[in-house]
């Protein structure tokens, strides 16, 4: 599952990682290949927006199957006819992702013990922040002295034989039917509402991080070399706090909201150093709003499944909207502000954490649905 969504990131980090030498061979500057990227966030929102519409398929390994093809297609036509490909495939890209994502949940809620699903969670969404590694490092080992285009066409392979695995064990592993494929459309309450929004603004957080945290280490007075290693080190910190997070909530010894408000506050605090400049504040700044403001994805997305058993995908769909519409406009909106204020464009994204944090207390406060005659009470602790 892991190996899906790093292989599902690729259309957009891969880009990311190394749009210095497309740009340099296609005469790109920085503002298109930024519009090139923001593309693949919109067909994420599109393909979750279309994802909270279906039933849960009886087999959600082809669902998989088809979304690595999908990628690989995407990822061979950037390789073969840039000029547009890229444009089509980060789009494409993105519609499969978003797609996808909900359908994955759903796989992990049905095939995970109950004591394990929150760590099954964490270590999805933790491949998140390893496929910028992964993307990153395969720059010197195969963009440099092979090429872009060979990289691309060898993820594409990758998307192709990891594809076919999940084709092959679709007949391999009985379905499991639950009454998600009966249960009437899903209508989001006051709960859902407010973690998809929670995810909007704390996607909006993180992806600025992704794109912008670099420039402003080295606007700082870091050297080049300094910051890339502190941006590397907060990756991984994020990588291992979304695993851990998801393990904590199974253990019971933290509940789910109030551990999602200290992520979004830790996050919050992380962003003001950032904007506050000098080295020291910075490099806290960057730990704390990397583990705290980009750490949640797991536990947020879980959250969301748990409240609507047997309609996880449909719940998560909506999670997956908020983060994909978060992901689009925080690089836009925070490369303007950046261009204009420099450090000081952190205080606007602070105040989107705040707005984060709110969403989860919101969210924490217990909700009453009715279902098929009955009403439900769901505390605010699970």
């Amino acid at each position: 599952m892991a190996a899906t969504t790093v292989l599902t990131s690729t259309p957009v980090f891969l880009p990311g990682a190394a749009h210095a030498l497309i740009g340099r061979e296609l005469g790109w500057g920085e503002g298109r290949m930024g519009q090139v990227l923001a593309l693949y966030w919109l067909g994420s929102l599109g393909g979750a927006w279309r994802s909270r519409r279906r039933e849960s398929p009886a087999a959600v390994e082809t669902t998989l199957a088809i979304t690595l093809l999908v990628t690989a297609g995407a990822l061979a036509a950037m390789a073969a006819w840039p000029m547009v490909g890229l444009w089509w495939g980060t789009l494409t890209g993105g519609a499969a992702y978003g797609y996808s994502q909900p359908h994955t949940n759903q796989l992990l809620m049905r095939r995970c013990s109950p004591d394990t699903r929150g760590f099954a969670f964490g270590l999805k969404q933790a491949a998140v922040p390893a496929a910028t590694l992964v993307c990153s490092v395969a720059v010197p080992l195969l963009v440099v002295p092979f090429g872009w285009r060979l990289t691309f066409s060898l993820a594409a392979g990758l998307c192709v034989v990891h594809g076919l695995v999940w084709w092959r064990s679709r007949s391999t592993v009985p379905a499991v039917t639950t009454h998600a494929t009966t249960a009437p459309a899903l209508r989001p309450d006051r709960r859902l509402l407010a973690l998809s929004a929670a995810g909007l603004f704390g996607a909006l957080v993180g992806n600025s991080l992704g794109g912008f945290l670099l420039v402003t280490l080295t606007d700082g007075g870091m050297t080049y070399t300094a910051g890339a290693l502190t941006a590397a080190a907060a990756s991984a910190l994020t990588v291992v706090v979304r695993i851990a997070a998801g393990r904590v909530s199974d253990t019971g010894r933290a509940a789910v909201y109030p551990m999602l408000a200290m992520m979004f506050a830790a996050g919050l605090v992380g962003t003001c150093l950032l904007a506050t400049g000098g080295t020291g504040q910075q490099i806290a700044g960057a730990l704390l709003a990397y583990a705290g403001g980009w750490g949640w994805a797991g536990v947020l997305h879980y959250a969301a499944a748990v409240a609507f058993p047997g309609q996880e995908n449909r719940a998560t769909a909506w999670t997956q909207m908020g983060v994909s519409l978060g992901a689009t406009a925080g690089p836009l909106l925070f490369g303007c502000c950046y261009q204009a204020t420099g450090a000081a464009a952190w205080w606007p994204v602070s105040a989107a954490g705040g707005c984060a944090l709110v969403a989860v207390l919101v969210a924490r406060r217990p909700t009453h649905v009715t279902r098929r005659g009955s009403t439900e009470t769901y505390g605010g602790d699970r």
